[in-house]
C-alpha cells in the first residue's frame, strides 16, 4: 500500500467509526426522554389523580398534550436539523426538556404543568428523540443504514427497561416531583454536555470521499400521498396498534396496583414488555426482509389480541409478567416494521415526508385511544370494556393491511 493510500484509509473510515459515536449519544438521549415521558407517565397517574383530585381520564390529557406538542413541533425540529449543527439541536433540546420537567414538578397549577408539557417537555423530547436520531443516523450511515437504524431504535424500549425502574424508585422514595426535578437536571447536564462536547456533522467528509448526499428517485408530494390507497391503510394499521400500545403502558401500572400489586412490581409488567421490545425490533428488522410485512404486522396484531385476553381475565402476576415479555415483541415491532413498509412502499427519497405525515394522521388515533381508556375506567371503574374495544381496533389493523402492496418502490 502507498503512503497516499495509506493516509487516505483511516480517512475515509473515520466518518463510519466516528457515526457510531454519534449514534451512542442519540441512543442515551432517546433512552432517557422515552423513558421520562412515554413510559414513565404512567408512573405519575394515580399521585397527580390524588393530589388533585382528577379522575385517570384527565390525567391522560397530560400524556396527549405531550403527543400533541410532539407532532407539532416534528416538521419545524426537522427543517433545523437541516439548517443548525447538530450539536446545538442536542443542546438546545436538552435545556429545553430540563425546563419543561422543573416547570411541571415545581409549579402547583395545572394550566402551567399543561403548558409546559405541550411547549416545553414536548419539544424538548421531539428533539432528543426518534426523529432526530434517525435523521442524523441516516445521514452518517449510507452503508449499513439499516443496521444502524435498528440500534438506535432500540433505545425507545431500553428506556422502559432501563429509565423506568430508576424513576419508580425516585417517584417511591422522594415522590413525583423530586423525580422529575431530579431526571429533569440529568437531563439537560448530561445530554447538553455530550451535544455540545461530542456532536459532529458528517457533510463535509462525505463530500470529500465522493459519496453522494441527496437522493434522485421521484418524490412524493403531500397531495400525491393522500390520494393513495396505501398511504392511509398503512397510516391506519400501524396507527391503531400505536394507540393501543400507548394506552396499555400508561394504563398498566395503574392497572396493576389496582389489581393490588406494589408499584415496583407493577412498573416491572411495563419494563418486561420494553425489555422484550427490544428483542422485537431486531427481530422485525431482520425478518423484514426475508417475510412479507403484511403478515409480520398481523402477527404483531395477534400477540396484542392474546395480551388484551390474559389482561381481561386478571391472572396472577407471573402469568401476567409472562405475557407481558410475549406482548413486547408487538409494542417493540412496530417502529421498525413501519419503517419498512414505508421505505418498500414508498422509497427512500420521501421517507421524511411519508413518515411525518402519517405521524400527523395517527395522532388522534393515539389520543382516542389514550382518552378513551381513561373515560372507561372513570365510568365503570374496570378497563375491561376499553380491552374489548382495542381487540376489535387490532383485528382492524391486521384486515386494513392486507390490500398495501409490498413489493418495492422506484
Amino acid at each position: 500500500m502507498s503512503t497516499a493510500q495509506e493516509i487516505a484509509t483511516p480517512s475515509m473510515r473515520s466518518p463510519l467509526n466516528y457515526g457510531w459515536v454519534v449514534v451512542a449519544i442519540l441512543f442515551v438521549a432517546q433512552m432517557l426522554v422515552i423513558g421520562i415521558t412515554s413510559y414513565g407517565f404512567a408512573l405519575l397517574v394515580k399521585p397527580i389523580a390524588a393530589e388533585y383530585g382528577l379522575p385517570r381520564a384527565d390525567v391522560n390529557i397530560g400524556l396527549m398534550l405531550l403527543l400533541v406538542g410532539m407532532a407539532v413541533s416534528s416538521p419545524f425540529i426537522g427543517r433545523m436539523l437541516d439548517r443548525v449543527p447538530s450539536r446545538f439541536v442536542i443542546a438546545l433540546g436538552a435545556l429545553i426538556f430540563g425546563a419543561g420537567a422543573l416547570t411541571v414538578a415545581l409549579t402547583t397549577s395545572l394550566w402551567a404543568m399543561g403548558a409546559a408539557t405541550l411547549l416545553l417537555l414536548s419539544t424538548g423530547t421531539a428533539m432528543l428523540g426518534p426523529l432526530t436520531a434517525s435523521t442524523l443516523t441516516s445521514r452518517w450511515f449510507e452503508k449499513g443504514r439499516g443496521k444502524a437504524l435498528g440500534v438506535v431504535s432500540v433505545a425507545t424500549s431500553a428506556g422502559g427497561f432501563l429509565v423506568l425502574p430508576l424513576m419508580a424508585a425516585l417517584v417511591e422514595q422522594f415522590g413525583w416531583r423530586t423525580a422529575l426535578i431530579t431526571l429533569g437536571l440529568l437531563v439537560s447536564l448530561l445530554l447538553g454536555g455530550l451535544g455540545l462536547l461530542f456532536m459532529r456533522e458528517p457533510d463535509d467528509a462525505a463530500a470529500a470521499h465522493g459519496r453522494p448526499r441527496s437522493q434522485t428517485a421521484p418524490r412524493w408530494t403531500a397531495r400525491m400521498l393522500c390520494r393513495t390507497r396505501d398511504f392511509w391503510l398503512i397510516a391506519i394499521s400501524i396507527g391503531l396498534l400505536f394507540g393501543i400500545d400507548q394506552a396499555l403502558l400508561a394504563s398498566l401500572v395503574a392497572y396493576g396496583t389496582d389489581r393490588g400489586f406494589s408499584l415496583p412490581a407493577a412498573a416491572m409488567l411495563v419494563s418486561a414488555i420494553s425489555g422484550s421490545a427490544i428483542l422485537g425490533k431486531l427481530a422485525i428488522g431482520a425478518l423484514a426482509d426475508r417475510i412479507d410485512l403484511r403478515w409480520l404486522l398481523i402477527a404483531l396484531a395477534l400477540l396484542t389480541e392474546i395480551f388484551l385476553g390474559v389482561l381481561l381475565i386478571q391472572p396472577s402476576y407471573e402469568v401476567l409478567m409472562m405475557a407481558s415479555l410475549v406482548v413486547g415483541a408487538a409494542v417493540g415491532g412496530s417502529s421498525p416494521l413501519w419503517a419498512a413498509f414505508v421505505a418498500i412502499r414508498f422509497g427512500v427519497a420521501s421517507y421524511g415526508s411519508v413518515m411525518g405525515l402519517m405521524a400527523l394522521i395517527q395522532i388522534p388515533l393515539t389520543l382516542g385511544a389514550l382518552r378513551y381508556i381513561g373515560h372507561v375506567y372513570d365510568s365503570t371503574h374496570s378497563y375491561g370494556s376499553a380491552f374489548h374495544m382495542f381487540a376489535v381496533a387490532a383485528l382492524i389493523a391486521a384486515l386494513a393491511i392486507l390490500p398495501v402492496k409490498t413489493e418495492k418502490s422506484a
